[in-house]
Order: structure tokens, then C-alpha cells, then sequence
């Protein structure tokens, strides 16, 4: 018998992590949209955008990664993925792997979101992308190993839990329904047995490869004047329909939500695993980063910088936007703060997040929150695309500052990302001008502390990229190659 009482009270709320793949900060509705050149066509994300307003739109969130595996892995953990030895998108093949100085799997032995939910009393899910080991020598673990009481997914080594047949037509341009039709039946059975549930639905959209149905196409069917002569449909076209899709079922998730009376106590968050793949690797990768500098695999904002929205009826004032700094690490002290879940001490003193949840319930108006600790990265490989977004392989923010740099001290770059006033251009604050030689006392102590946190990473085989961070380009502005440690 369905225990309303238990399920709807405000100490053990749902939770539902909405992750999508490759979306960049402006590729929804909210976060201002993408616009067609020449004429009205933007993206419909209405139901994502339903979220914002009735909820808080972030706008200073930071994946832990600017590619997809260790972006997943600090949401799992609240580590940097560089602690455990995930560096760049796990390979399925061990001999990859180990060339590129990482872990096959996701080590057991480190507590996650999933687990401490689990042990909590709820019902657990996760449905969608995995990507956090898929070898079968050695094998790697399923999901279900880590806390997770149902799985459907894929990039995973767990055959008998797939998210349907991917080799079969139109299943990326499917897998979003795919997604939503496991989560409600997972809602269902927990309000059938009076649980709470926490769910992750990893989105396979818009990651190539991008096969939208002839009815999702029908959407955009003027979004393009032309198509190229080898093309049936252009790849505008062909993004947004996918993301629209993914917005719809999104909106069914909703709709379920509400039809089975959790909707006011669940705590839904919408996010992306890094910004949008450069079109020079995927043709039909037509995402935008908004006003930031930077792609996929960049570690300018473009690459890590991705939408944040966070929706809770029963707890969270609606209509919100805020400006506060927040990591993908956050996620797991966060939310086990938001629901009353356990995590034990040592835990929460081990791991890199922090918890913001008082960011989360704030009321409007409410100044924005910095870290107690600063945000850091590393990336080791090449950056794809255009050499505007070559960025160095390592960065740190903290506070208003964001400091980027080679690990030889090469191509210090400073930039002050406080908010820019309406009335004037900062260009520092999109990664145009390079003021580490007007500022060189804090870009000499961010480069100290920068490099201090790269040696507490774990020793082991590091794999650089030849053509990483190069910088053969005028920009930004100011090379301080005179400043010295």
C-alpha cells in the first residue's frame, strides 16, 4: 500500500539527474537558445525551459571534465576523475586504456551517489549512457555493482541490461523514449511499494551519432533554405530535432511525475557532461556554447561550462537565477545533504565537492555563493576543431579568477570571470584578454597552488598530447612570458 506520507515529506525527497550528452550552455530555451541565421527558427526546448522558470537556472556550473567519462565519474564520486584514473572517455579495449595511463572501470572501493542512496532506503535506477568501464578483459563491473537496483544502458559491459538494440534503425534517434519509458516504470514500482527513488537518466543525445525519425525531422522542416547537394537534410536540422525529442520525453517524465502524485517532493536537475562536440569531428554536432570560448575537450569555458537547472516545487522558489559557482563534484555532497542521506565523514573529508545545497535553497535575491575551495582541471589530449580553442592542459577557478597554464609553466593565462555589467564588455570574462600581466601576483599564486594540486594526483603513465596547448595563434592578448615563479 503507497505510503503518501513517507514519500512526499521534504527530508526524503526524489531525485532525478537529468544528463545530457555533448549539450552546450546555449543549446536550450532557457540559457537564451540558438537562433537560425536569417530567420525565427530556434530551438523548442519547452518543456527543459518549463523546468527553469518554475525552478533556478545556474548559471556558473562546471563539469569536472570536458569529455564524458570523468565528467560522469566526479558526478558519481565528488572526486576529480583524475584521482581515479579516468582521464578522457574510457575505452572498451584494456591495451587503449592502459596506453592512455587509465583505469578500465570505475574502482568499486570508492563510495557513490548511487550506493549511499541505495543503502538509504531507495529505490535506485540508472538509465541511459554508462561509460564508466566497458571492458570485457578485464571485466568490468555492471552498473548494478554500484548501487543500482535497475539498469538499462549502454557504453557498459552488461549485455543483459541494454537499452534496447542499438545496431537496429533509429535507436539514437529512439533511445531518449527508450530512457523515459524505464524511468516511469521505475517510479511506478516505487510508488507501489512506497519508496523513494533516485534515478539517473544519462541521455545518449546529441552525442554522435544523431539518427532522428522522419516524424521528430518534421519539426525543423524549414529550418534550412537549402540542404548541400549530398545532403537530405542539413545538420541543424538534424541537432535540433534530436534535442527536441529529448525534450518531449522529458515532458512525459513530467507528466508521469504528476499523474502519480511525487511531483511536488522530487528534485529534478538538468545538466550536460561537457559542452557540444566541434563540428570537425561530427558534422551534425551544431551546438553552441552561448558567448564562451571553447568546445568539447576545451578547458575554456565552452569545453566545461554547460546549463544547471534545478526544479523542486516543495523546497525550491521558482523563477531563479543563479550566479553561483558550482562543480560537477558538488553533486554528491549536495544531494545527500537535499535528501537527508547518510555520508560518513571521512567520506565528505576525502572527496573534492563541497556541498552548496544552501545555493539551492536560498530565496531569490540571495548574492551568489563561491567555493570554499577552487574548481581545478586537467585534460592530456588533443582539443579538436578550430585553433581559437587550443587551450592549455591545465585550469583552476577560484573565486573570480580562472588561471590556465601548461604543466611546464607555458601559456599562463589569466581571466576574471566576475559577471560583466549590462552596460559596459569585459572581455576578459570570455576568455579574449589575457590580464596575468596586469595581475601577477594572483596569477603567480593560482599558478603555485594549480601545480601544487597536480602533484596529489595519482603517479602513473602520463599521456600529453604533442599538439596540447600549443597556442600557435595571436590570442588571447599579453603573453606575461617575463612573470617567473
Amino acid at each position: 500500500e503507497f505510503d503518501e506520507e513517507r514519500a512526499t515529506r521534504p527530508s526524503q525527497p526524489n531525485v532525478i539527474l537529468l544528463l545530457m550528452d555533448d549539450w552546450g550552455f546555449g543549446d536550450v530555451g532557457a540559457y537564451g537558445g540558438p537562433q537560425q541565421n536569417g530567420s525565427d527558427t530556434k530551438v523548442k526546448t519547452p518543456n527543459i525551459d518549463k523546468l527553469a522558470r518554475g525552478g533556478i537556472i545556474f548559471t556558473d556550473y562546471h563539469t569536472a571534465n570536458p569529455v564524458c567519462s570523468p565528467s560522469r565519474a566526479a558526478l558519481m564520486t565528488g572526486y576529480y576523475p583524475a584521482r581515479l584514473s579516468i582521464h578522457t572517455a574510457l575505452n572498451s579495449n584494456a591495451v587503449d586504456n592502459k596506453r592512455e595511463g587509465q583505469a578500465n572501470f570505475l574502482n568499486l572501493s570508492v563510495p557513490t551517489v548511487t550506493e549511499l542512496f541505495h543503502k538509504a532506503g531507495y529505490l535506485t535506477g540508472h538509465f541511459g549512457k554508462w561509460h564508466l568501464g566497458g571492458t570485457k578483459s578485464p571485466p568490468a563491473p555492471p552498473p548494478t555493482a554500484y548501487g543500482i537496483d535497475e539498469a538499462a544502458t549502454f557504453n557498459s559491459n552488461d549485455p543483459d541490461h541494454q537499452l534496447g538494440n542499438s545496431s537496429q534503425p533509429y535507436w539514437a534517434g529512439l533511445s531518449s523514449t527508450l530512457i523515459i519509458d524505464n524511468a516511469i516504470q521505475l517510479i511506478e514500482k516505487a510508488r507501489n511499494t512506497s519508496k523513494p527513488f533516485y534515478l539517473n537518466l544519462w541521455f545518449h543525445i546529441a552525442h554522435a551519432k544523431l539518427d532522428p525519425t522522419p516524424e521528430q525531422l518534421q519539426v525543423y522542416n524549414n529550418t534550412c533554405t537549402r540542404p548541400s547537394t549530398n545532403q537530405t537534410h542539413c545538420p541543424q536540422q538534424i541537432y535540433w530535432s534530436s534535442q527536441t525529442d529529448a525534450d518531449t520525453q522529458i515532458g512525459r517524465l513530467v507528466d508521469a511525475l504528476h499523474q502519480h502524485e511525487v511531483a511536488n517532493n522530487t528534485l529534478t536537475v538538468f545538466t550536460a557532461d561537457n559542452g557540444p562536440e566541434d563540428p570537425m569531428v561530427y558534422h551534425n554536432a551544431k551546438g553552441t556554447t552561448g558567448p564562451f570560448r571553447g568546445r568539447k575537450r576545451s578547458l575554456y569555458e565552452g569545453g566545461h561550462r554547460v546549463p544547471f537547472i534545478v526544479h523542486w516545487p516543495a523546497r525550491v522558489q521558482a523563477g531563479r537565477v543563479d550566479n553561483s559557482v558550482i562543480g560537477g563534484v558538488d553533486w554528491l555532497p549536495t544531494v545527500a545533504k537535499l535528501a537527508n542521506v547518510s555520508v560518513d565523514q571521512t567520506v565528505l573529508e576525502a572527496i573534492d565537492g563541497e556541498d552548496i545545497s544552501q545555493a539551492i535553497l536560498n530565496p531569490k535575491g540571495s548574492p551568489a555563493r563561491y567555493r570554499k575551495k577552487p574548481l581545478f582541471w586537467e585534460w592530456r589530449y588533443a582539443v579538436a576543431g578550430n585553433c581559437w580553442n587550443q587551450a592549455p592542459h591545465l585550469a583552476m577557478r577560484n573565486g573570480q579568477w580562472k588561471l590556465l597554464m601548461n604543466a611546464d609553466g607555458s601559456r599562463l593565462e589569466l581571466y576574471d570571470m566576475q559577471l560583466p555589467s549590462t552596460s559596459g564588455k569585459n572581455t576578459t570574462y570570455y576568455e579574449l584578454t589575457n590580464v596575468a600581466g596586469q595581475e601577477q601576483d594572483i596569477a603567480l599564486l593560482m599558478k603555485k597552488d594549480l601545480l601544487a594540486w597536480l602533484q596529489t594526483l595519482p603517479s602513473g603513465p602520463h599521456f600529453i598530447s604533442p599538439n596540447l596547448g600549443c597556442g600557435q595563434y595571436p590570442f588571447p592578448h599579453t603573453q606575461p612570458e617575463d612573470i617567473q615563479p
